[in-house]
């Protein structure tokens, strides 16, 4: 049987031979002394195009050996059409967190990724020779964990090293990638939930899921605070809920370190949660939340690191009346004190110099400030009343409606920059960004308006502090859940090398974990790292110095719930994907005969020619 039996066209290169020992070739002139020096049986005949009568030889014999054995291995020769045919095994395995959940004692207690596991090693096992495994692993990027195109072996090897910690995703782009590296065949997808209406019929669908009770903690947060006395405090949030079918008393456990700071039990119903907070003493470092063991075990445990301190500082240069009328302070206290009360972790600036936010009238340049600028208004006056026209996806105007309010303007003041807030055709505040100071331009009677009386005021004056803290230096979020970027800023300390724009950076972690990973970074003006799955404590380094850590905790409602999980089996409507793996032992001795018909024809011409006198 042939693999490709149109190679056998190739086949007319036997009649090409036998037709250029046929006819008379032209050869290069070349001078003799004597006719008498050639041999009688050496007959050549002259140019032209008269066929002469094929004259046998040991080359004639050579090149038709060569043409006929090159000919059969481009048809690819297999002993069998059945005991030869390879497969090229493309699966598709759910790497989301519940995967990971332990089963009960009808599977011998191990877990769903254990079942997985081995239903795909068993199908490796049983691939024909020749075959090769595509291994697939979902996520919110998905990856390849073996090939493509991989040897059983190695398919094996890596598939030891899977471990499934990703949060709820779609299998979706996972499986648009396995069936393009199959070629449009049968894929496999190895997963917990069986669903095969979401799947092409084309799919073959394994679920290995079992429900189970589980608890979970699907909410965990660590603020710094201020305490009702006036001193700094640190406070741990949590949401635990319950995915079971009965009621249960849950311990909550807190520890730093390798003491408890915390212990509470708590009463969950069946499908109930509950939200906790607890004290944390300023200046702890790390602490860990747990539950105790069950189902799953990712979700009993998260650890939280103290949170960044990225203070903004919050500066006025308005004149008091205009304060005042704002509503930044009453009388008797500072200037912006009502501000600073309004946003955590803000502090009042000195001066402008030591300002990150500025409330002028004018543009105020300071060092490092961004400003909101009450533009100076002239005599004449209009009074607004909406609806305005908002630019509701900007992040300054989140939450603000400005319904209701009376907004009295200059209408002889036209603001540069892109406008935020309109009435009609006249933009009311505009947005100008320059390096890196932003500057907002407000057109604003602050006597008149009714802006800094209603609800929208302190969200804007919050929004405004809340987006230049996010391009202070420092973690952006120093506590993540997993799916979530590493996100850090760095400062004007981190030096870059000459001639270099980019500042390289260090991740490591988990740390104290037996599969610590290190990845280089470069960042221009922030840091951020992707692909972040296993929980754990991560380091941030530059120039051999640490310069943050983070937390990465499993934290995912949607993954903690087992009692979707289902066991149950579809089989795919398109056939096995067969797979050329290569040359097989036939079409090897056939190459290997080609070439030695081929050196010995070389070696016969080379010998009749060293044969004849004169010649050389």
């Amino acid at each position: 049987m042939f693999a490709h039996p149109l190679g056998l066209l190739a086949l007319l290169a036997v009649p090409a031979v036998v037709a250029l020992h046929l006819f008379r070739r032209r050869f290069e002139p070349r001078p003799v002394s004597a006719l008498f020096l050639w041999r009688v049986d050496d007959r050549e005949p002259v140019a032209g195009r008269k066929r002469e009568r094929l004259v046998q030889s040991a080359s004639l014999w050579c090149e038709l050996a060569a043409a006929l054995a090159l000919a059969l291995c481009f048809a690819g020769p297999r002993a069998s059409c059945v005991a030869g045919k390879s497969e090229h095994l493309v699966v598709v395995l759910d790497s989301s967190a519940s995967m990971g959940a332990s089963m009960g004692a009808s599977r011998g207690e191990r877990s769903t990724a254990a079942l997985a596991a081995e239903l795909v090693r068993e199908r490796i096992d049983a691939l024909p020779r020749g075959s090769r495994v595509t291994l697939v692993r979902s996520g919110s990027r998905p990856a390849l964990l073996a090939g493509p195109a991989a040897f059983p072996d190695e398919a094996r090897a890596r598939l030891e090293e899977w471990r499934p910690l990703a949060a709820r995703h779609d299998l979706h782009p996972a499986l648009a990638l396995a069936l393009e590296l199959a070629g449009g065949a049968r894929v496999l997808v190895v997963t917990d939930q069986f669903e095969p209406e979401s799947f092409p019929p084309s799919v073959e669908l394994v679920s290995v899921g079992e429900p189970a009770d589980n608890w979970a903690l699907v909410h965990a947060a660590r603020t710094r605070e201020a305490r009702k006395d006036g001193s700094a405090g640190e406070k741990v949030f949590l949401s635990v809920a319950s995915f079971a079918r009965a009621p249960r008393l849950v311990p909550v456990t807190i520890r730093a370190g390798d003491r408890d700071i915390a212990r509470q039990e708590v009463s969950l119903g069946a499908r109930e949660r509950a939200h906790l907070s607890f004290e944390v003493p300023l200046g702890t470092g790390p602490v860990e939340v747990r539950l105790p063991e069950d189902a799953l075990a990712c979700d009993n445990v998260a650890l939280l690191v103290p949170p960044a301190s990225r203070t903004v500082a919050l500066h006025s240069e308005l004149p008091e009346a205009d304060e005042r009328a704002l509503g930044l302070a009453a009388p008797g206290e500072r200037n912006i004190a009502r501000w600073t009360a309004l946003v955590p972790q803000s502090i009042a600036a000195g001066s402008l110099a030591g300002a990150h936010l500025v409330l002028a009238r004018g543009v105020q340049v300071g060092p490092a400030s961004w400003t909101l600028s009450f533009e100076p208004q002239g005599a004449a006056r209009r009074d607004l009343v909406g609806p305005f026209l908002v630019e509701r996806g900007h992040a300054v105007l989140a939450g603000v409606t400005l319904e209701g309010v009376v907004w009295s303007i200059d209408p002889e003041l036209a603001l540069p920059g892109v406008p935020l807030v309109s009435a009609g055709n006249q933009p009311i505040l505009t947005e100008e960004r320059t390096g890196a100071r932003v500057l907002w331009r407000i057109n604003l009677d602050p006597a008149r308006s009714s802006l800094q009386r209603s609800p929208d005021w302190p969200i804007l004056l919050a929004n405004l502090a809340e987006l230049r803290r996010a391009e202070l230096p420092g973690p952006v979020r120093p506590n993540l859940h997993v799916g979530e970027s590493l996100r850090y800023r760095p400062g004007a300390e981190v030096a870059r090398a000459d001639g270099d724009e980019l500042a390289r950076f260090v991740v490591e972690g988990p740390l104290g974990a037996a599969q610590s990973a290190r990845r280089e970074v470069a960042a221009l003006e922030e840091v951020v790292v992707d692909g972040l799955e296993e929980p754990g404590l991560y380091r941030l380094s530059h120039a051999g110095r640490p310069v943050a850590e983070f937390a990465l905790s499993y934290v995912d409602a949607a993954e903690s719930d087992l009692s979707t999980a289902l066991p149950g089996v579809r089989a795919a409507e398109s056939e096995d994907s067969g797979l050329d793996s290569g040359l097989s032992g036939v079409e090897l001795a056939l190459v290997g005969l080609a070439l030695a018909a081929l050196l010995l024809d070389w070696w016969f011409l080379r010998r009749s020619t060293r044969a004849l006198p004169g010649i050389s």
